[in-house]
């Protein structure tokens, strides 16, 4: 794709900015325009056809879930980005934006130098870049699936651990999942889920009351037990150690994000006390997980299950999954919570 058109609704001068120059800086191509309010925002996406266009939470008249549902019917195709600031970061909002058909929602940045902010920013345009560079190769015939690398006998294997990986999408894709398992689910499983760290308590808070399983934020050395969902906290890496326990680890960015699922996975792979290990991609931008399933692959017996194409907000880390040979099997997503549970209770009730 070539001229991105993107349009900018933000009252602030300075996150105007620092969103032009993320964009220039993404793709030299890309062209901008920046309102401040609701109304001009709207006026524009009546009567131009934009690519992108990144709304301000705390935009009015009308308000961000207004503009969004105008946004969908006047240009169904844009992608929208909806930015908050920490504050404004919460998860009803958030709720309701995915429920309207928002791409994807950020917290701005607020680093210390203007340089970081920029850099974040520009990371979170070039992954909406890379959805639509997609989108424009979609006629194209879509690569052979690899066979799976590695085969393991699946009538006998029973996981003792579940290892989820989700971005884009994840949040609805996670709800699904669990809203339709059982409390009585036998292994721990644990989630990352790419999301900064002032949406992650709140999505597992949200995740809990929807849900008969116990899921709540993974806490450093806290030992996981069956029946219960440990969701990686924002802005930190989350792994486990040789005895079962979690470790969270502030070390870099894996794949531009924090938490990853390549620490996590990697981390099980070396460490885990315990056989089985069921690993789950669902849809989300990247490669994340990739590197860590081949090291699950290598060191463990380790059975994947990739969401499909037609049911991913992105086609990304499933792709990645599937592609490199690492996808045991594909599945729509609400067929994924009663493979889980096939695996998973298949000894103890036969």
């Amino acid at each position: 794709m070539s001229n991105i058109k993107i349009l900018i609704a933000d009252a602030s001068p300075v996150y105007k900015k620092m969103f032009t120059q993320a964009a220039a800086e993404a793709d030299q191509n890309a062209s901008v325009t920046c309102v401040a309010g609701g109304g001009e925002a709207l006026e524009k996406i009546n009567r131009f056809d934009y690519d992108i266009i990144v709304i301000d939470a705390e935009i009015s008249n009308p308000d961000v879930v207004s503009l969004l549902k105008s946004t969908k019917k006047a240009i169904p195709k844009s992608m929208v980005l909806v930015t908050a600031r920490p504050s404004h970061a919460k998860n009803s909002l958030r709720d309701e934006l995915i429920a309207n058909g928002v791409t994807d929602c950020m917290v701005k940045p607020i680093y210390d130098t203007y340089r970081d902010n920029i850099d974040i920013i520009k990371r979170k345009l070039e992954d909406i870049f890379q959805i639509l560079f997609e989108g424009d190769t979609k006629q194209k015939p879509a690569p052979e699936p690899a066979k799976p690398k590695k085969t393991i006998a699946t009538n006998q294997f029973q996981p003792e651990i579940v290892l989820i990986a989700a971005s884009t999408g994840g949040p609805l894709a996670l709800e699904k999942i669990f809203a339709k398992m059982r409390g009585d689910f036998p292994a721990p499983i644990l989630v990352v889920q790419h999301m900064p760290s002032h949406f992650t308590e709140t999505l597992a808070q949200n995740l809990n009351n929807k849900s008969v399983l116990n899921i709540k934020l993974g806490e450093h050395r806290e030992t996981v037990k069956g029946g219960t969902v440990y969701i990686a906290p924002g802005g930190i890496h989350m792994k486990l150690d040789a005895k079962n326990r979690l470790y969270l680890d502030g070390s870099p960015p894996l794949n531009g994000v924090r938490p990853a699922a390549d620490a996590l996975f990697e981390s099980a792979a070396e460490s885990f006390n315990g056989a089985g290990i069921l690993t789950v991609i669902l849809t989300g931008m990247g490669r994340d997980g990739e590197k860590g399933l081949a090291k699950l692959k290598e060191k463990r017996e380790c059975f994947c299950l990739a969401q499909s194409e037609r049911t991913c907000v992105v086609y990304g880390m499933p792709r990645a999954a599937v592609e490199s040979g690492f996808a045991d099997k594909i599945l729509d997503l609400d067929e994924i919570p009663y493979e889980i549970e096939n695996f998973c209770f298949r000894v103890s009730e036969t």
